[in-house]
């Protein structure tokens, strides 16, 4: 199985069938955690697998891969009150999962919720992948980073772009940028940022590190659509590997 299939099967099989043997025939023993939802290895995934309410679903939206990575673009349902927009980011050792990376946002329900997650979902154009990674690495070293606002207004003056994240009004701003996946017209970079305090919670002024998953699709060598998941950098993790 390539990399993609592993991870989907991977998935299926024990958040959807709930079989927990899945985590012998997928994942490492020394599987490494990054995401704030568990402790490292196979038996810290087990005790976040015997926490989920029976209701608890992944629907798949978006999967690419880059070698032996593999980004999936989902949505969490059961974890709380409303739905949860992930991007998931797995390292694939072999036949197994070896490493994990997450963010996870509340996702408004009715249409403004459906436009943060709707929009093509097959990979395309796999001849342009490098191309594309080129083109998206270089726009956010040369563009986005320190500059989001006027970053995506300028996007937005494409008619054939559209937005599907917070846009130009976020309280983000991305920093760093930690990594870079492609596959055809979708493009994932990982940054690192800060949000700025909107007076609804936390101290004024005290802004919060946070995880930064933006989605981009490229078509003809322009950028015509983007979609976003930003997570506050959890200030405690059941794990000693950092966020990124």
């Amino acid at each position: 199985m390539s990399s993609k299939q592993i991870v989907l099967t991977a998935g299926a099989d024990l958040f959807g069938h709930r079989d927990p043997a899945a985590l012998d025939r997928y994942w490492a023993p020394d599987f490494r955690q990054h995401s704030g939802l568990g402790p490292d290895g196979r038996e810290g995934l087990r005790a976040v697998l015997e926490q989920l309410p029976d209701d608890f679903r992944i629907d798949t939206l978006r999967v690419l891969e880059d070698g032996d990575m593999v980004a999936v673009h989902c949505v969490y349902h059961g974890l709380g009150p409303e739905p949860l927009v992930a991007v998931d980011v797995f390292r694939v050792a072999g036949d197994r999962l070896a490493e994990h990376w997450d963010a996870l946002e509340p996702l408004p329900r009715g249409a403004a919720g459906a436009h943060r997650v709707d929009g093509p979902r097959q990979v395309t154009d796999h001849e342009h992948t490098a191309a594309n990674k080129a083109l998206i690495t270089e726009w956010v070293h040369g563009r986005l980073l320190g500059a989001d606002r006027e970053a995506l207004e300028e996007l937005a003056r494409d008619p054939r772009f559209v937005e599907h994240g917070a846009g130009p009004e976020s309280r983000l701003a991305r920093r760093a940028l930690h990594r870079v996946l492609g596959e055809g017209g979708f493009v994932l970079t990982v940054t690192e940022g800060v949000l700025e305090p909107d007076g609804e919670g936390g101290e004024p002024g005290d802004p919060r590190p946070a995880g930064c998953y933006d989605l981009w699709r490229v078509a003809d060598g322009r950028i015509l659509e983007h979609w976003e998941v930003v997570q506050p950098v959890p200030e405690r993790m059941p794990h000693g590997n950092g966020f990124f």
